[in-house]
């Protein structure tokens, strides 16, 4: 019940100095474990030490758009506190893509980071597919398969077609911190996660999961280039494995 039985979990379940991680958290789960965001950030850290990267999705979406500009300093992302509290933080980098930014802290922050305005937001080369190539790790803390993005990533390598939720997409506007404005079209990349929870199937069934509970809290830790690998191998299989039954979905229907 402690300050470090987070720590001490993650560690069991394999999370070690120098590993590159980004997470999906659920803050309430994991309370009474932890008191504040940043004592998961804070424990995280202090399983990947000074040589690992910690990545954090701090997604604002494109619905709406952000007005009149986005700005990686002063966005507030929409992922829940933790992403929140960390991207705050004086040792995070937040790359400059406008509706789905990632904030890194770790020595590759930079190199994690600045290019995510030359490829699609969950494309090759993005902070989270660089993150899985690098043998980066996806942590789910209290949160289902529906927010693992990298699975957004396995989706483009698949090559899997999509529809934006405009026509045509929109350009919107950054503010580079060094003040300079630039603007960006936004891409197709991100899509409806409602049916992600059928990659869970393939990644346990090839013991690609290590589980882990927190009190109540479900804790999942898994190798990010095998999601993206069960991803392809899945699309192959059934090519609409990922696409919801909605009708009315701007992304599947």
């Amino acid at each position: 019940m402690g300050k470090h039985k987070l720590s001490d979990t993650l560690s069991v379940m394999g999370l070690k100095a120098s590993d590159n991680v980004i997470i999906h958290t659920s803050f309430r789960s994991l309370m009474p474990h932890v008191h504040h965001p940043n004592d998961v950030i804070e424990q995280v850290l202090s399983c990947i030490g000074s040589h690992g990267n910690l990545m954090l999705p701090t997604f604002n979406y494109s619905r709406p758009l952000p007005e009149p500009y986005y700005d990686p300093q002063a966005t507030s992302c929409r992922t829940g506190s933790v992403p929140e509290c960390g991207r705050h933080r004086d040792d995070a980098v937040r790359s400059l893509h406008p509706t789905h930014s990632v904030a890194v802290i770790g020595p590759d922050a930079q190199d994690l980071t600045h290019g995510h305005l030359n490829c699609r937001a969950f494309g090759r080369g993005s902070p989270i597919d660089l993150l899985a190539q690098r043998g980066g790790k996806v942590l789910l803390l209290g949160v289902p398969q529906s927010t693992n993005s990298t699975i957004h990533i396995g989706e483009e390598y698949a090559h899997m077609p999509k529809r934006g939720v405009y026509d045509p997409m929109p350009t919107v506007k950054i503010r580079k911190p060094n003040g300079g404005m630039v603007e960006y079209q936004l891409d197709e990349s991100p899509s409806c996660d409602s049916a992600f929870e059928v990659v869970a199937l393939p990644l346990h069934a090839g013991g690609h999961v290590t589980h882990g509970t927190l009190g109540e809290c479900r804790l999942q830790l898994m190798d990010g280039k095998m999601v993206i690998d069960a991803v392809v191998k899945l699309i192959a299989d059934q090519p609409d494995a990922l696409r919801c039954n909605n009708p009315n979905c701007d992304w599947c229907a």
